[in-house]
């Protein structure tokens, strides 16, 4: 019989305040790299597409302002959404850069460190991705349009297009 109170645990009580937060980046992070793939093997890629679009539309409108305050930034128009955008892939080690059209903001994410190295991945994995982004401009209120663009095999870059 498994007895809990013998199994061997991480002392996270003592742990600081970063290294917490780091374990639970990478818990989220590792979650996202297993669980996406999986998700295409399981329902093909159409559905997963789906899926996966859905739950990262529903986590960005839940943790937008989470994740806002923990990036230093907050609600605004649609160049401070392409801001927060920059700065959330930025965060994921990502190189984005950004450039206004007009009142539309193009955001350019030209890589995808996360999945860059998982030997499984479909271009139906970037749904995810897309989802989050929608979500969040849902979440910070101001029905900012958002909409993604990416090559024919679905590999970044990712062309972000805001407002």
């Amino acid at each position: 019989m498994f007895d809990a109170g013998s199994a061997p645990a991480l002392p996270v009580e003592s742990w600081p305040k970063p290294r917490l937060e780091k374990a639970y980046r990478n818990y989220a992070m590792e979650y996202v790299r297993t669980a996406a793939p999986v998700m295409v093997q399981l329902f093909g890629p159409e559905d997963a597409r789906h899926l996966l679009h859905i739950t990262g539309k529903l986590i960005g409108m839940q943790h937008f302002d989470e994740i806002a305050q923990a990036l230093s930034l907050g609600r605004g128009s649609a160049k401070e959404f392409a801001a927060f955008v920059c700065a959330l892939l930025e965060a994921q080690d990502d190189v984005v850069g950004v450039a206004d059209s007009g009142g539309t903001f193009e955001v350019r994410q030209q890589t995808w460190k996360l999945m860059a190295d998982v030997a499984d991945y479909h271009p139906a994995c970037a749904s995810v991705l897309c989802g989050l982004l929608e979500g969040l401009a849902a979440g910070c209120g101001r029905h900012i349009p958002v909409a993604m663009r990416a090559a024919a095999n679905g590999d970044p870059p990712f062309v972000w297009s805001i407002g």
